[in-house]
């Protein structure tokens, strides 16, 4: 497996993806929603893998990028709702 991308359906990642498609890698691409992802044009290529899951799941996820030789995190949580979304979003980025 080349490059692991998490929700690749944000705007950084729905044009990374095609970039690294472009240059010949192939793509496992993590994302929450199997169903919004289905919409990128390059959800159907040969070279996409596609997981639906979460980065608060860490044992999931490390099986997620199991065989990755390069992992780009994009996930930036806005969880209006949780006091401290900075503090969130540190911990999932360590737990990544």
């Amino acid at each position: 497996m080349g490059k692991e991308v998490t929700y690749s359906t944000g705007y950084i990642g729905g044009r990374l993806v095609p970039r690294l498609l472009e240059a010949g890698h192939r793509v496992r691409s993590l994302t929450r929603s199997r169903l919004k992802i289905s919409a990128r044009p390059w959800a159907s290529h040969k070279g996409v893998e596609i997981i639906e899951g979460d980065v608060n799941d860490n044992v999931a996820l490390s099986s997620h990028v199991e065989g990755c030789r390069v992992a780009y995190y994009l996930v930036h949580s806005m969880m209006a709702t949780e006091a401290d979304y900075a503090r969130t979003d540190r911990e999932l980025a360590r737990g990544f």
